[in-house]
């Protein structure tokens, strides 16, 4: 089983600490680097000034037998200062001073003319057991009335300030580690506070419900970065609360639509048989039962269709179509029910061609022309046409019925909507045919569209976008 996850507070609380540590540790590296330098030159500054001052000793011995006599003024240079090695060497290559034994023998250096002043670039580094010494060497000349050549080394095995940079470094490493631990706690402490709105605003999420869709998320009293969630969220909400009323219609609707074919069919099932009948009773009993079972399989398989169409289980198979045939093959499908309605159908289209699935392109526009002719009155005209564009192709279907109220127009291609609440025995669809109508058109790129104008027409208009060929 996998391990729990981390909670964003610990996470981000964490990622405060590594940041912290890495500052921390960046800021004092170059501090450490910083002394390390700045030591490093005062050791090599004390190194130039003891050859200074030895040089100057040398100028006040007269000889060379004088300074093996009393070596005691240049040993005082030295003395105190642990670690120094203090070297005088004569013409001839014989130690005339030499303070204190080194852990290594000293290595050759070049020497720094008498002439010269002593710098930070003449100093050498050389190894002595442990650690890193650093070494110069220059030539001093004996006073008197023949200056005779010595040659000075200073060299510096350990330093003071060696000790105090180790210790810095040791002081350093742990102000980092406690500024890393304290960060990662007062990040935990800050993102804690900083969480609390989105504490609330889950609290408030966890209070709604099926039966309180309509309770809001506040996103005026909010941080800005939880604004646009918030707002984010009251928007799905309404889009679950409106979803919710519409399948409460919905049901309500469907319901009421099985239960009167149902009714039907049980009723005259149970009159049939109260009694024995004719051959021709049960048969036409039959007939009006194959019919109510017709409807019970339209309402199923119109649900089942946009059940489809929302979950992309529809394959759309596209051919090329000339919509003029599609058009009079419409007409001529549905020219007996139009003329039993007393209402003419037309067609006026110019020979062009469309890309669509053939049984669903004969669908969409049956639906609209079913449902004209059932809103068209008796002497009407119920007119089917085709436009080209550039860019598109347009299919009307107009009929000379009733306006839509202008209330209705923006929900009738709403699943389950039906502008008349009423409920009649003979209604023949759960109000999903203009549904199924812009699932086609969506599944094909395109859109359905409506214009309702009192005194005039009703026409729906269907657009196929770029692939019409």
């Amino acid at each position: 089983m996998p391990g729990k996850s981390l909670s964003i507070t610990v996470r981000l609380a964490l990622l405060f600490a590594g940041v912290a540590l890495l500052t921390f540790a960046a800021v004092g590296a170059y501090l450490y680097q910083a002394l390390a330098q700045q030591l490093e030159r005062r050791d090599d500054e004390e190194l130039i000034g003891k050859i200074t001052l030895v040089r100057h000793l040398l100028l006040e011995v007269q000889s060379i037998d004088a300074i093996e006599r009393s070596p005691h003024p240049f040993l005082d240079a030295v003395f105190g200062h642990e670690g120094l090695v203090l070297r005088l060497v004569g013409p001839g290559g014989q130690i005339l001073v030499q303070s204190a034994e080194s852990s290594r023998p000293l290595p050759p250096v070049d020497m720094v003319p008498a002439g010269r002043d002593p710098a930070e670039a003449d100093v050498r580094y050389w190894h002595p057991v442990t650690g890193t010494g650093r070494l110069v060497g220059a030539i001093g000349s004996i006073g008197g009335s023949v200056q005779v050549p010595v040659r000075i080394i200073v060299a510096r095995e350990s330093s003071d300030r060696s000790a105090l940079l180790q210790e810095y470094g040791r002081n350093l490493f742990l102000a980092v580690c406690i500024g890393a631990v304290l960060a990662a706690a007062l990040g935990f402490l800050i993102v804690r506070l900083a969480m609390r709105p989105l504490r609330s605003v889950i609290g408030k999420a966890n209070d709604i419900s099926t039966h309180r869709l309509n309770t809001r998320l506040s996103v005026h009293d909010t941080p800005t970065e939880l604004r646009e969630l918030g707002a984010a969220f009251n928007a799905m909400l309404d889009r679950l609360e409106d979803g919710v009323q519409r399948l409460s219609r919905f049901a309500a609707d469907l319901a009421h639509d099985l239960r009167t074919p149902i009714n039907t069919l049980m009723v005259e099932t149970q009159v049939a048989l109260s009694r024995p009948r004719e051959n021709d009773e049960y048969q036409t009993l039959l007939v009006s039962n194959i019919e109510e079972y017709e409807r019970l399989a339209r309402m199923i398989e119109n649900t089942l269709f946009l059940a489809r169409a929302d979950n992309a289980q529809l394959a759309v198979s596209r051919e090329t179509l000339s919509v003029k045939t599609e058009l009079e093959r419409i007409r001529d499908y549905f020219e007996g029910l139009a003329e039993e309605a007393g209402v003419t159908l037309a067609v006026e289209a110019h020979d062009t061609s469309v890309s669509a699935d053939p049984i669903l392109f004969q669908r969409a526009v049956s639906n609209l022309v079913s449902n004209a002719i059932q809103h068209t009155p008796r002497g009407g005209l119920v007119r089917l046409s085709a436009n080209a564009y550039p860019q598109s192709l347009e299919i009307t279907v107009e009929n000379s019925g009733p306006q839509i109220p202008p209330e209705h127009v923006p929900h009738i291609f709403d699943r389950y909507y039906r502008a008349d609440a009423a409920r009649s025995a003979s209604s023949r669809s759960a109000g999903l045919g203009l549904a199924i109508v812009r699932a086609i058109m969506h599944l094909h790129g395109g859109e359905v569209t409506v214009r309702s104008v009192i005194g005039e027409s009703t026409t729906f208009y269907l657009r196929f976008g770029a692939q019409r060929l």
